[in-house]
């Protein structure tokens, strides 16, 4: 799956979204924006660029259309 990888600089929260411009993602989690890293494939049986689990990524960018993670969040964009 096409996914756009986005890491916030006030937090450094990560986000996935299925948005190119990464227009869907939840502003509130991110106060000075969203900034964009790179476009890549999820995909569960290949290694991420950071350290996460594709699965849940991928349902959540089915679902919400996006997937956001920090080490210290819980992710959002997702029901798990």
């Amino acid at each position: 799956m096409k996914a756009h990888l986005f890491l916030c600089i006030d937090n450094g929260h990560y986000a996935f979204s299925r948005e190119a411009n990464g227009e869907n993602l939840p502003i509130d989690e991110c106060a000075g924006g969203w900034r964009f890293i790179r476009s890549l494939d999820v995909e569960a049986d290949k290694p991420l660029p950071i350290s996460a689990a594709p699965e849940p990524i991928i349902r959540a960018l089915s679902d919400a259309g996006y997937y956001v993670f920090g080490s210290d969040a819980a992710p959002h964009g997702t029901s798990q």
